[in-house]
Formats: structure tokens, C-alpha cells, sequence
């Protein structure tokens, strides 16, 4: 019976796969900005604390002291807290007070939403990361998942902080993997297609919008927005199947047993063949340059 602390499960997969392992029978430790939200999870017997990722390295430090001791550790940690950041490149973005091209005005922008981005999607991740790590060191043994996304493979117009920050999450675990792979401890980026759960709605769990917009840009942001408002809803995937097979990989059980956990665990009937096209279009421009490209020795 492994002890689990889950971020940002107060919605979607978060509430779901807190579900799900208290069902296979694991202990849960559910957190969220706000605990109170976790009502739910509490009823169905998960201990609950209010954890927010975007908080000072001690601060995260003492609630994740605090959640070791509820049940004397943590041997998986899930770092699932995340939300979508929807505005181009230029638009989100800070620019100094005076416009260094005579004759054209500029909207004067902040880099807060930026940031705020990269907070909570890989900063916070890092946070809670490094307070859980001396725990699972101390034992050998541990399970650290970060919750990436497609957008980790390839960048939407529209998305782009976002899909960096995804992009930014598997590298770093991959590096942590390797890294803590010798203490035995196991770590992996979980990338789920698109599931059904609140992600792209506009609130705070899921789609959040650029305040400031670029005329030229417009039809290209529209249509992302009009894209992701139509599929809300839609989405193929069933978040308490997608919950019940990271349960079973995070655990090796169930259809899991015997497999090794992987660096980059794919998630949803949608996800294999978009991985692949993305491989296929990168193998074919490979191709396409690799007898210049392949140019580049010294001589001798």
C-alpha cells in the first residue's frame, strides 16, 4: 500500500486519480490551493491539505513536511497542478515605455502571464519535487510523475507558452530520471491526449486567456480559441480510464505488471498517432537535410 500526494486535485484528472488509487486501496494525499475543496475526496478517505505550488520554496517545504507525516511518508508524488495559457508569442509579453520604430505604436505589455505560466506549470513542479525528494532518498525507493501533454511533442499557434512549459517539464524529467534512477527511485512524464475534463474552460483549473490582444494576430488566436471552445466537451478521452491506467503504471499492476515504466508514458486513444506523425514529419526533414547538415567535421 503505497502513500500518495497528488497536486491539483480539486478537478479533472487530479480528483480522478486520487479516486482511482484510493480504490486500488493506496493512501492519498490530496491537496489543492484551497483544501476545502477536496470535500469529496475526504469523504471517500483521502487525507487533504491546502498545497500552492506557486509558493515559496519554504513554504512548500513545510506542507510537504506536513504531509509526510500524516502517514509517516510519500512513495509517489504526482505533480498534476497546471492550467493552459491561450495568446501568440508577441502578444503576451513586455515591452519598454517607448516604441524603439518611429511611427509605430505599440500596446505597452507585462511578462506577468508569462511567468505566471511557467510558475505554476514547471516551477511549482520543481518546488514540490526537490521537498519530496529527500523523503524518497532516505528510503531508496520512490515514484515521481509529472502530468505533461501532447503540447510537449509539438507547439500550437496560440499555445505556446504552455506547450514550452510542457516541453520544459520532459526534459527536466528526463534528466531528473536519470538522476535518481541509481537511488531507486523511478521518474516519469505521464503526456495525456485530450480528456474530458474541465482544462479547457476558462477559469482558474483550466483555459486562461491572454488580457491583451495584436490586431494582425487575431485570426490566428481566434480560431485556436473557437477550436478549443468546439471541442470542449468532446474530447475522446474518459479521465477515469486515463486515471486507472496511470494508477496501474505508477504501480506496476494490473495490465502494468512486468512493464517497465517509461520515460514519456503516452496517454489516450489520440496520443500514439499524433506522437507518431510529429516522428514522421521530424524523420522526413532529417532526411531531407541530413547530407547537409552532416557537413560540419573538422577535416582530419
Amino acid at each position: 500500500m503505497a502513500v500518495w500526494l497528488i497536486t491539483g486535485c480539486s478537478s479533472g484528472f487530479g480528483r480522478e486519480l486520487a479516486k482511482a488509487a484510493l480504490k486500488h486501496g493506496e493512501k492519498v494525499i490530496a491537496t489543492s490551493r484551497n483544501a476545502s475543496r477536496l470535500s469529496e475526496l475526504k469523504s471517500l478517505g483521502a487525507a487533504t491539505i491546502s498545497l500552492n505550488v506557486n509558493g515559496t520554496p519554504a513554504e512548500i517545504d513545510a506542507t510537504v513536511v506536513e504531509a509526510a507525516k500524516i502517514h509517516g511518508t510519500i512513495d509517489i508524488l504526482v505533480n498534476n497542478a497546471a492550467y493552459v495559457l491561450v495568446g501568440g508569442i508577441e502578444e503576451i509579453r513586455h515591452d519598454p515605455d517607448v516604441s524603439p520604430l518611429p511611427l509605430i505604436h505599440l500596446t505597452i505589455y507585462s511578462d506577468a502571464e508569462a511567468r505566471a505560466q511557467f510558475n505554476t506549470n514547471v516551477f511549482g513542479p520543481l518546488s514540490v519535487i526537490r521537498s519530496v525528494l529527500p523523503f524518497m532518498r532516505a528510503m531508496k525507493s520512490g515514484v515521481i510523475a509529472n502530468i505533461g501533454s501532447l503540447g510537449g511533442y509539438a507547439s500550437n499557434a496560440g499555445s505556446g507558452y504552455y506547450c514550452a512549459t510542457k516541453f520544459a517539464l520532459a526534459g527536466l524529467t528526463e534528466a531528473l530520471r536519470a538522476e535518481v534512477g541509481p537511488l531507486g527511485i523511478q521518474a516519469t512524464v505521464i503526456e495525456p491526449g485530450y480528456f474530458r475534463t474541465n482544462f479547457l474552460k476558462a477559469d482558474v483549473d483550466g483555459k486562461t486567456v491572454a488580457a491583451k490582444t495584436i490586431d494582425d494576430y487575431k485570426p490566428t488566436i481566434d480560431n485556436v480559441k473557437n477550436m478549443l471552445n468546439m471541442y470542449d466537451g468532446k474530447q475522446p478521452g474518459d479521465p477515469a480510464k486515463g486515471a486507472q491506467v496511470i494508477v496501474e503504471a505508477l504501480t506496476g499492476t494490473g495490465r502494468a505488471a512486468g512493464k517497465a515504466l517509461p520515460a514519456r508514458l503516452l496517454l489516450g486513444s489520440d496520443a500514439v498517432p499524433f506522437v507518431t506523425s510529429i516522428q514522421e514529419r521530424q524523420n522526413k526533414e532529417m532526411e531531407e537535410w541530413k547530407d547537409l547538415i552532416s557537413t560540419t567535421d573538422h577535416a582530419n
